[in-house]
């Protein structure tokens, strides 16, 4: 019998149900060769489904690391919703000088549907705002392109989606991006129809300064320099705000490093109980589980809020490795 050349394990749970799933659709296969197109879309949909899987909801669902949120549909009513209900904004009235004020309108590009929000007023600012409050929902909110270089209407777009959590190991420049994003300004698009928002380029990692990125803030065609400066200062602002260090360079470039991240704390505690003797080959095995888990658990504590440091499994970590005298505290 030749080797076997499965990349799978069979004897598992998953690889149970991929042998299953081959053997299906060899069992419908035609003489020759071929595989009816329907009866297969059959027998996929009934193995995603036996995993667990619902074949009517999106990708995100698949994803190791759960989304952050996922947002509603796209509806004109409930994205106005959403957004009247947070400080600032309003769908009652046009009162002068209300740069809240916005009402939402159906779109359709002919691939999609999506909410079309018009802020005949707000400023840019208030407009980051907007599409923070949307994005933090999962929805993709980016600006429009005026239709004349003299419309002062801003509008945004906004498309169900969902909100994707950083993974442990991001590069500095994915977590500049995030942090960015999340703030509400909008990366410069390739293609020149979203571009009313003065925006950003995508995060680049200095190649002089390692760890750092650069943040070139782009405009579109006939923004004033007072403009790019505003932005500018906003970006450095909430890059600051949230710990990191940034150095500008002129009017369009940003120097930017994330904030360094605080060694695990070290609990207290007191004794439990009297020491047991432990034999040598389960030390040597506890010595192998923190060399194996360390960094990853390390650097998952970083990126934790205080309550989630506080019950991490770093800090058991700790506790072990100060009991045994280890260099890893």
């Amino acid at each position: 019998m030749p080797d076997s050349t499965l990349k799978y394990d069979p004897t598992t749970p998953e690889g149970q149900a991929i042998s299953r799933l081959f053997r299906e659709v060899k069992s419908i296969e035609d003489g020759d060769g071929g595989w009816n197109g329907g009866d297969t879309v059959g027998l996929l949909c009934d193995f995603f489904i036996r995993l667990g899987i619902d074949v009517n909801r999106g990708d995100y669902q698949v994803d190791a690391v759960p989304p952050q949120a996922v947002s509603p549909e796209a509806a004109p009513d409930t994205v106005a919703e959403l957004l009247a209900a947070s400080e600032g904004f309003t769908t009652s009235g046009y009162p002068t000088g209300n740069e809240g004020f916005f009402y939402a309108e159906s779109g359709d590009d002919g691939f999609t549907d999506f909410t079309l929000l018009t802020f005949p007023t707000a400023s840019a600012a208030r407009i980051r705002t907007a599409m923070s409050v949307l994005r933090a929902a999962g929805y993709t909110a980016t600006g429009q392109a005026p239709t004349s270089p003299e419309a002062a209407v801003r509008t945004n777009r906004v498309d169900a989606g969902l909100l994707r959590a950083l993974s442990h190991d991001a590069t500095t420049a994915e977590r500049a991006t995030r942090t960015l994003q999340d703030a509400g300004f909008t990366q410069h698009p390739d293609t020149g129809d979203r571009a009313q928002v003065v925006s950003y380029s995508t995060p680049t990692p200095v190649i002089w300064r390692p760890g750092w990125v650069q943040i070139d803030v782009i405009a579109p065609r006939g923004t004033g320099r007072d403009a790019c400066e505003e932005v500018a200062r906003a970006i450095a602002t909430t890059l600051t705000d949230s710990g990191w260090s940034v150095d500008v360079r002129g009017t369009e470039t940003l120097h930017a490093t994330p904030p360094t991240a605080e060694p695990a704390p070290i609990p207290s505690l007191e004794p439990v109980g009297e020491p047991e003797l432990v034999p040598a080959d389960v030390i040597a095995s506890v010595h192998r589980v923190l060399d194996y888990n360390w960094a990853t658990a390390q650097r998952d504590y970083d990126e934790q809020d205080p309550e989630g440091q506080e019950h991490h499994i770093v800090n058991d970590l700790n506790r072990i490795a100060r009991h045994w005298g280890l260099c890893r505290v």
